[in-house]
C-alpha cells in the first residue's frame, strides 16, 4: 500500500513538472509572437518552404513505399541482398538491414518511423531498434552532402572527411551505449516473442487496402514533421532578439533546428575552424525539433526518446570535438 502511495506521489510530481514547464514554453511563445510578429511570420514562412519545397516533396513518397514494403512484409529480398556486408559492419541482425538503409540514405525521421514499424509488429528485436535509432536515424546523406558541405560550408573536397566523422562517431557512440545498456536479459525474451510474432499469417492485408492505409499515414507522418519544422524555425528566428554573441545565438538556433541553425551558423563571423566544428556536432545531433519528430513517429512502439536524447548528444559532442581537432591539424583554414 506504501508503494501504491509513492509510486502516485511520484506520478503526480511528474505531471505538475511537465504542466509548469509547458507553461514556461508556451506562454513565453505567445508573448513572442504577439510583441514580434514579423519575426514569428518570417520563421513560420520559412519553416514552411523547408517543409513544402523539400521535405513534402521527397519524403512523404518514401514514407509511403516504405510503409507498403513493411506492410507487405516484402523488405526480406533487400534485407537477404545487403546483409552478408551489412550485418558483419553493423551489430544488427538480417531484419534490420532495411531500416537501417532507409535511414542512412532518407535520414530522420523516416529511418526512426521504419525501426518503430518493425519493432512494433516483432520483425526486429530491441537491440537492433537500440542501435538503429541511435545510429541510422540522423540526417540524410543527400543533406550532408548538398546542403551542409556544399551549399553552407563550401567545402565540397572535405565532404568525404565530414560524412566519415558523423558516421564513425555515431557508430562509436551508438555501439557504446548499446554494450553499456543492460539489454542481454530483454534480448533473450524478446527472441522468444519474435518468434511468437512472426509467425505466418494466414490474413495477408489486400495490396490497395495496404496502399490506402500507407498513403493515409504517409500524409499524416508528413503533416506532423511539417508542424515540427515550422514551429521549431519560428524559435530558431526568435533567437535572434536575444542579445547573445554571434557563437551563442548561432548554437542556439543549431540546437533548436539544424537546417535554419547551420544558415545562421555558416553565415555568422565566427572564426572558420570553430564554425565547421559547430556545424558538423549540430548536424550529428539532429536539434530538438528533430528529437520531438522522433518522438512523434516512435510512440507506443516501446522505445524510449531519453535513451535516444542522451546517444544523440554525446554524439553531437563528440562528432563537434573530432571536428575541431582534426581541422586543427589538417586543414589549412
Amino acid at each position: 500500500m506504501q508503494s501504491q502511495n509513492t509510486f502516485s506521489a511520484s506520478k503526480n510530481n511528474t505531471s505538475r513538472l511537465y504542466r509548469w514547464l509547458s507553461y514556461l514554453f508556451v506562454f513565453p511563445l505567445l508573448g513572442l509572437m504577439l510583441v514580434f510578429p514579423q519575426t514569428a511570420a518570417s520563421g513560420a514562412m520559412n519553416g514552411l518552404v523547408l517543409w513544402s519545397q523539400t521535405l513534402l516533396p521527397v519524403l512523404l513518397p518514401f514514407l509511403i513505399i516504405s510503409g507498403l514494403l513493411v506492410t507487405l512484409k516484402l523488405t526480406h529480398p533487400l534485407n537477404h541482398l545487403f546483409s552478408p556486408v551489412l550485418c558483419r559492419i553493423f551489430p544488427v541482425s538480417q531484419a534490420a538491414c532495411y531500416p537501417l538503409l532507409i535511414g542512412l540514405l532518407c535520414g530522420m525521421p523516416l529511418g526512426a518511423k521504419t525501426t518503430a514499424d518493425l519493432y512494433r509488429s516483432g520483425h526486429i528485436t530491441e537491440q537492433d531498434a537500440k542501435f538503429l535509432l541511435g545510429f541510422s536515424n540522423q540526417a540524410s546523406l543527400m543533406f550532408i552532402i548538398s546542403y551542409v558541405t556544399t551549399k553552407e560550408l563550401a567545402a565540397p573536397a572535405y565532404t568525404a572527411l565530414y560524412l566519415s566523422i558523423i558516421y564513425l562517431t555515431g557508430f562509436i557512440v551508438s555501439g557504446c551505449f548499446l554494450h553499456f545498456s543492460d539489454h542481454k536479459k530483454k534480448i533473450l525474451k524478446e527472441q522468444t516473442l519474435l518468434i511468437s510474432k512472426t509467425v505466418p499469417s494466414t490474413d495477408e492485408p489486400l495490396f490497395f487496402q495496404a496502399l490506402d492505409s500507407c498513403i493515409i499515414d504517409g500524409f499524416a507522418t508528413i503533416t506532423k514533421i511539417g508542424g515540427y519544422v515550422i514551429l521549431f524555425s519560428m524559435l530558431a528566428a526568435f533567437t535572434a532578439l536575444l542579445p547573445l554573441p554571434d557563437f551563442l545565438a548561432a548554437l542556439a538556433g543549431g540546437i533548436l533546428e539544424i537546417t535554419s541553425g547551420i544558415h545562421k551558423i555558416c553565415a555568422g563571423s565566427i572564426p572558420p575552424i570553430q564554425k565547421t566544428a559547430l556545424t558538423i556536432g549540430i548536424t550529428a545531433f539532429g536539434g530538438i525539433s528533430g528529437i520531438l519528430q522522433t518522438r512523434s513517429v516512435t510512440l507506443g512502439s516501446g522505445l524510449s526518446i531519453r535513451y535516444y536524447i542522451l546517444v544523440k548528444l554525446t554524439h553531437g559532442v563528440l562528432a563537434g570535438l573530432v571536428t575541431f581537432i582534426i581541422s586543427n591539424w589538417l586543414l589549412p583554414f
